[in-house]
């Protein structure tokens, strides 16, 4: 039995404790309203064919008993940066303060360390400007007090490990001080960013002029329950992390390196483009107003460049190098039309005599360090400490971070960096475990840990698959994990006949014969796969030129007016993957004239090949209404749908990068046919970086697709799976007390009765990767791969499943947390249904690697980008400074009078998504609309 867990404080963790653990979900729990915050395990699988994977994630095998003490480290004055806590600890007068000791010391660069020994409370004045030759400056100098706050005890953890203690602040502690145990060796050696470790031998890859992807070790240790396959529940999880960095340059060349990646207008700049290109704009001054001087386009777009660090290298009389970081890039009306230069940008200097001496930035850089400013035309960076450098003295070192999303070609390279194939990714993780040098590790060592190097086998079980219906056949994919459309017609064709439908060729990227061919070879191809068609489309080709709405507009109208039918799907030809011009046309469609739209490809139009078409059909039949295919129901395990009336809900939130300045959006589909293989979907901003779906979405959203499914089976719901992605541990409780409590009171409105619920978290967000004795071509896994011990939790009901076939590279297994389960299924048959409904996803001839609830909720939250408030002809809007960081925390009303803490930047709430068909639209054509897979 598992041992029950103790109250915590809401989602917050004891100060000092180290939250880069892997931290299990009881760190985070309380006990306000859930009882139960976590379903038990209620046994393992028992079907299927036993197998054996290696996993990535190493036995530690020994802990030393001994009690370990952790100490408090305090600066007075308060430093204003963490930096002065790890050179105040590093000064020779501290460091030979502890060599008295003479024992091994861990520090975690802030404010806790650990000694084997009881070393009593002490202080310690340290002057940090001595050991750079600058000793005696009083802002230098600091006391710095060691106290002791608690024992360590790593008994506790054993006795949890186990199931003889529950969960509290001692295990908590230990945890927090095996990471640091696990860390202090490798980040002498090498850099430590977050979780991942870099070393100057990194593997590297430029994937433009200002990025580059860096090659890491990611290592972690994680509770499991290994102990029932020889260990002891603890493991250290090593994998290969790939991370997206700046390239290291000097900073004026990063700003132009950077503006030539933005566009193409920018390529090549000298420094006299760059100049003029930054140079401020006149704004303003219609109706007789007086303009000023505002930021041109090039310099809004060298804003991004915020939060980079650099460090300056014209103090000639300062040893070492300092770092900064950056603020902004310099502006000011006040300067005029030169903006904020070197010249432009003046201060007040105190001479010996008493007087004051005005400067500009450029006079004094060559007066105070002889340096000339070569570009003091530039402008100037601002740094967080308020000082302002020129651009030419900043140098931008590697493992800078780079905070935003990458565009398709630098996808494209970090793709080819990143992909491994399981039998190389397995010997990188043992060349990483051999880099750690966990038997040289002194610290280790003294701490008495003992990890086993070698990659671990573990019991597995490979699932049946089930066999798919189409119309009057069926196909069984067996191991291979692929089938066909060849000869196969959908199991439900389009509700509707075609009759009015049209292809569009936007700026005119294809000529008009090669459209006719596509659309005589696409109608060939649906109607093979049953798709009920009566008229020919037909093909417009709008001028150069004309707006995005414009084009949509026209072309529906005439559409409808030359088939006297209002038009039912419109496909439009683009010329290449632009996400700008796809975002465009989808909003101008969906929140327009609300009408289903298909793009495609200017080059798989001119092939016209039957693949691609068929693979267009499976999308074009599920958004008219059809059905692409279905689980048989002979042998596969859907009686359980038969009996119960059934319905699985999937719920996502995704957020807009901190740089974007878009709002988080929800998604939630829902299970609308006794297979739960149709899906309905409701979408919705949800707050500023809120990943709990607010109260009151879930009553606007979930209500009326309660209501409709009703309608529809005639009956309410008596089983509900409520499948959620990507929430951390930390929010398993939050689901739980604000997310199910509402969708209960929903089901309440809506039915009159509250169904069973079981809640599944479902992520892929995790470092377990499994290495199979026998696995595909590739070396993958198989489908239906289950792990259910050594990397899950001591007694929690979760387990790992590979349902798909990967591609390329090693297959990410989806890691199942059954949070909550009142349908109270055995685990053969839960994960029989997981697995199976992965096959009757309806846009692919593959199982998906995700269930396809959570799959469709994350297409429909995509598209639910498209319906920001945003002018759909507008060009990307200039970045909101109120937006770039996301602050914490907003407290979310539950309308009780209870709050839950959420990521949420200040400020008002977003506004709501664009209504389907708000420009406009019919409401034949939105009732049409909203009851299709419009997303998928």
């Amino acid at each position: 039995m598992a041992p029950q867990v103790k109250e915590r404080n809401p989602l917050e963790l004891p100060s000092g404790i180290n939250k880069r653990c892997d931290l299990p979900p009881e760190a985070y729990w309380h006990a306000d309203k859930v009882n139960t915050p976590h379903a038990s395990r209620r046994g393992y699988n028992n079907s299927g064919v036993n197998i054996r994977v290696g996993v990535n994630q190493f036995r530690i095998e020994g802990i030393s008993g001994n009690d370990v003490y952790q100490y408090d480290i305090g600066i007075t004055p308060e430093p204003d940066g963490a930096i002065v806590y790890k050179k105040a600890w590093n000064t020779k007068a501290f460091q030979g303060k502890l060599a008295g000791y003479k024992l091994p010391w861990l520090y975690d660069n802030r404010k806790l360390a650990w000694s084997s020994t009881n070393v009593p409370s002490f202080s310690l004045e340290v002057d940090l400007g001595a050991d750079e030759g600058r000793p005696g400056r009083k802002r230098n100098q600091f006391t710095v007090e060691v106290k002791q706050t608690c024992k360590v005890r790593l008994e506790a953890l054993k006795g949890y490990l186990t199931g003889k203690v529950g969960w509290d602040n001692t295990v908590l502690e230990c945890m927090s001080f095996l990471d640091h145990v696990l860390r202090q060796g490798p980040s002498e050696r090498m850099r430590l960013i977050k979780r991942t470790l870099f070393n100057q031998y990194s593997e590297t890859r430029q994937l433009n002029s200002v990025t580059e992807a860096i090659k890491g070790i990611y290592s972690a240790i994680r509770l499991n329950d290994s102990f029932n396959t020889g260990g002891m529940g603890l493991g250290v999880n090593v994998d290969v992390s790939n991370q997206t960095f700046w390239v290291g340059q000097k900073f004026e060349q990063l700003a132009r390196n950077f503006l030539s990646c933005m566009d193409r207008k920018w390529d090549n700049l000298d420094y006299e483009g760059l100049r003029k290109a930054l140079l401020p704009v006149k704004v303003g001054g219609g109706n007789g107003g007086t303009p000023t001087w505002g930021m041109s386009e090039a310099f809004k777009a060298l804003r991004r460049l915020q939060n980079i660090r650099f460090e300056v290298k014209h103090r000639g009389d300062y040893k070492g190098t300092k770092e900064h970081k950056v603020k902004g890039i310099a502006f000011g009306v006040k300067y005029g039309e030169l903006g904020a230069n070197a010249r432009a940008v003046t201060f007040e200097k105190k001479m010996p005599d008493g007087t004051s001496k005005t400067y500009n930035i450029a006079e004094y850089y060559l007066q105070q360090y002889k340096t000339r400013i070569q570009h003091w035309y530039l402008p100037l960076i601002e740094s967080t400490n308020a000082g302002l450098f020129p651009m030419e003295v900043c140098e931008v070192h590697r493992f800078n971070p780079y905070p935003f999303k990458l565009d398709p070609n630098q996808t494209s390279e970090m793709i080819k960096f990143a992909v491994q194939r399981p039998p190389q990714r397995k010997a990188e993780v043992l060349k990483m475990v051999q880099n750690l040098e966990w038997g040289k590790d002194r610290y280790l060592a003294h701490f008495g840990i003992k990890i086993n190097p070698a990659m671990p086998m573990i019991p597995a079980k490979l699932l049946p698959n089930p066999t798919i219906q189409y119309a009057g056949r069926v196909v069984d994919p067996k191991m291979t994990g692929r089938w066909d459309l060849r000869g196969i017609k959908f199991v439900a064709p389009n509700r509707n006949p075609l009759v009015s439908w049209a292809f569009v060729v936007v700026d005119q990227c294809v000529d008009r014969a090669s459209a006719e061919n596509f659309a005589k070879v696409f109608k060939t191809t649906y109607a093979g796969h049953g798709g009920k068609i009566v008229n020919d489309p037909k093909i417009y080709a709008p001028p150069r030129g004309v707006p995005v709405d414009k084009v949509v507009e026209g072309c529906y109208n005439k559409c409808g007016q030359e088939n006297k039918s209002m038009p039912q799907i419109i496909f439009y030809i683009l010329r290449d993957k632009s996400a700008f011009t796809y975002d465009r046309f989808k909003q101008a469609n969906d929140c327009g004239v609300a009408c289903l739209s298909q793009m495609l490809q200017a080059q798989h139009v001119r092939k016209a090949q039957g693949q691609y078409c068929s693979n267009v059909c499976m999308k074009v039949n599920s958004k008219l209404g059809g059905q692409t295919s279905r689980i048989a129901a002979k042998g596969n395990g859907v009686a359980f749908f038969d009996k119960s009336p059934t319905m699985m809900i999937g719920v996502d939130v995704s957020h807009g990068s901190t740089a974007s300045g878009s709002a988080s959006t929800a998604a939630m589909c829902v299970s609308m046919d006794p297979q739960a293989a149709i899906y309905d979907a409701a979408v919705q901003t949800n707050g500023w970086g809120v990943e709990i779906l607010q109260p009151a979405n879930m009553h606007s959203m979930l209500g009326p697709l309660v209501a409709k499914w009703r309608k529809l089976s005639g009956r309410a719901p008596q089983h509900v799976f409520y499948l959620r992605d990507g929430v951390s541990e930390g929010q398993f409780g939050h689901v739980m007390e604000f997310e199910v409590e509402e969708m209960k009171k929903v089901f309440k409105d809506q039915v009159g009765v509250v169904p069973k619920i079981t809640v599944i978290v479902a992520t892929k967000r995790h470092h377990i990767r499994f290495f199979p004795e026998r696995g595909d071509r590739n070396g993958n896994c198989l489908p239906g791969t289950l792990v259910e011990r050594e990397v899950t939790h001591p007694f929690h009901y979760d387990f790992y499943l590979c349902s798909h076939v990967a591609i390329q590279g090693t297959a990410r297994p989806v890691h199942y947390n059954v949070i909550h389960d009142e349908c109270a299924l055995q685990p053969d048959e839960l994960q029989r249904i997981l697995y199976h409904q992965c096959y009757q996803y309806c846009r692919s001839t593959t199982p998906v690697s995700l269930h396809p609830a959570v799959y469709y909720a994350h297409l429909a939250g995509a598209r639910a980008r498209h319906h920001e408030n945003l002018a759909s002809n507008a060009a990307p809007a200039p970045v909101d400074a109120k937006h770039l960081v996301l602050k914490r925390p907003g407290p979310m009303s539950k309308g009780d009078g209870k709050t839950a803490t959420s990521r949420t930047s200040d400020g008002p709430p977003p506004p709501p998504l664009l209504r389907v068909g708000s420009g406009g639209g019919r409401p034949e054509a939105i009732n049409n609309f909203i009851n299709t897979m419009w997303w998928v």
